[in-house]
């Protein structure tokens, strides 16, 4: 998961150009490559903050983002609160 995958190398991977890779990813699953990976990434970390007690910046190098801040601002734009504030709203 930590590992993102460019386009050119997925197109390269299904021997088209990059081009037609992103406009049949996106026709197909309704999102760009990247915006797919995002999600497949936070998803990842929502499971992880949920089942784990791993730190923020440990949960974050996991899921392939290095620097923690980045990831908590990205985490928040598409969740609507930080890492630890989405904890403990999820706590069981």
């Amino acid at each position: 998961m930590a590992d993102r995958i460019s386009v050119p190398d997925l197109a390269a991977m299904a021997s088209l150009s990059a081009s037609h890779f992103s406009a049949l990813f996106r026709k197909q699953m309704g999102y760009p490559v990247l915006q797919y990976q995002t999600m497949l990434r936070m998803g990842r970390a929502r499971e992880l903050l949920d089942t784990t007690g791993s730190t923020v910046a440990a949960i974050a190098a996991e899921v392939g983002y290095p620097d923690a801040l980045y990831f908590t601002r990205q985490f928040k734009k598409l969740h609507g609160a930080t890492p630890r504030e989405y904890r403990d709203q999820h706590k069981g």
